[in-house]
Formats: C-alpha cells, sequence, structure tokens
C-alpha cells in the first residue's frame, strides 16, 4: 500500500483523527562484520549451560518385533566386547573415551582418551578423533 492508500483506509476507521503515516528508515545492515561489537566473554559465562552426557556402551540393531517381545531378563547383544572402552558422548558428538568403573555401588567413566573436537564442515578435517 502507498501512503495515501494507508490514509484513506485509516480516515474511513476513524473520521475525528487522521493517523500521521512515515516510512520507517532501517540503518544499513553491515556485511557481517562484527568488529564494531567484540565478543569479550570468557569461558566462565558457560559454566552452569546443562548438556546431555551419554556414556555409551555399544549399539544393537532390533527388528520391530524383536523390541516388542523384549522382556525383563532379556539380553541384548551389543557391538562391542565386554570391558571394551566406552564413549563418552555429549549433545550426541563423540568426545571422549573411558572405562567403566563401579564407585559406592554406582557407576562411574574413567576418561582415557579426549577427541579433538569436530570441524564444522567445509573447513575439512577428521571425523571427530
Amino acid at each position: 500500500m502507498t501512503e495515501e492508500e494507508i490514509r484513506r483506509f485509516l480516515s474511513k476507521l476513524n473520521h475525528e483523527t487522521v493517523a500521521q503515516v512515515t516510512k520507517v528508515r532501517f540503518p544499513e545492515l553491515d556485511s557481517g562484520s562484527t568488529a564494531d561489537f567484540p565478543v569479550k566473554t570468557g569461558i566462565r559465562f558457560l559454566e552452569d549451560v546443562k548438556v546431555d552426557l551419554v556414556a555409551e556402551l555399544g549399539e544393537a540393531t532390533l527388528k520391530v518385533k524383536d523390541v516388542l517381545n523384549l522382556q525383563v531378563g532379556t539380553v541384548i547383544e551389543l557391538d562391542r566386547p565386554a570391558g571394551d572402552a566406552v564413549d563418552l558422548v555429549i549433545n550426541n558428538q563423540r568426545v571422549a573415551r573411558g572405562e567403566v568403573l563401579v564407585l559406592n555401588e554406582l557407576f562411574g567413566l574413567r576418561i582415557s582418551a579426549i577427541y579433538q573436537p569436530r570441524r564444522l564442515k567445509g573447513e575439512g578435517g577428521a571425523n571427530g578423533q
């Protein structure tokens, strides 16, 4: 709508007051430069962020009928031998390997290796190890 069309529309709604319509002018967008707004936040800023942490013992592929037949006591064979290292997965990304420990009747994980951070696609690099 043009400014004149908007004025006519508004004047039909309220004959006593005609609203003043002006175009809004936004500043030009930069090409993504953040030089004027440097981020000066240390790692402590992230200390209270919660993440999902999973100790992955192994994987198995089952048919739906096999899943439906699961019962208490059913044993599912995983793709790793007993005693093999366990993957530590944070937010669906493998970040470390370790060994399972039992501490005061609770399971724990002792980290034995930490993977290099995975690079973004297009930057090249390893597959996360």
